[in-house]
């Protein structure tokens, strides 16, 4: 025999954990003496004035300092300038044969570097 259950519904709600909280209007302000004041981020740096640039030097001045540092460069000094161009060629040929590279328009110049720092050329 079957027998079926019945249910009879509840008419009253159920209980919950709702929490009532007050009106917006009615919510007071917290005191500011019970607050914490924030932290200081700011560093305290002393003041320190400024110094007086130097004097700028004179143009004349600047311009003989240029003309007799470029008057005093030798060939031994820059030795990207040759003294001799053909010389410093056969120099540069022969440092490629005796080292062993083939002599072509990348090498050459670090063939020639390498004659003058030899004194080949």
């Amino acid at each position: 025999m079957t027998t079926s259950r019945s249910t009879k519904k509840s008419t009253t709600p159920a209980k919950s954990n709702v929490q009532v909280t007050p009106e917006e209007g009615r919510i007071e302000p917290v005191l500011e003496e019970n607050k914490i004041k924030p932290a200081s981020l700011e560093v305290a740096t002393p003041s320190v004035k400024p110094e007086a640039p130097a004097p700028a030097a004179e143009k004349e001045k600047i311009e003989t300092d240029i003309r007799t540092k470029l008057n005093k460069r030798t060939d031994s000094e820059d030795i990207f300038v040759p003294s001799n161009p053909v010389a410093l060629e056969n120099a540069a040929a022969s440092v490629a044969k005796t080292e062993g590279f083939e002599l072509t328009r990348g090498t050459s110049i670090g063939a020639r570097l390498m004659a003058q720092a030899r004194k080949l050329a």
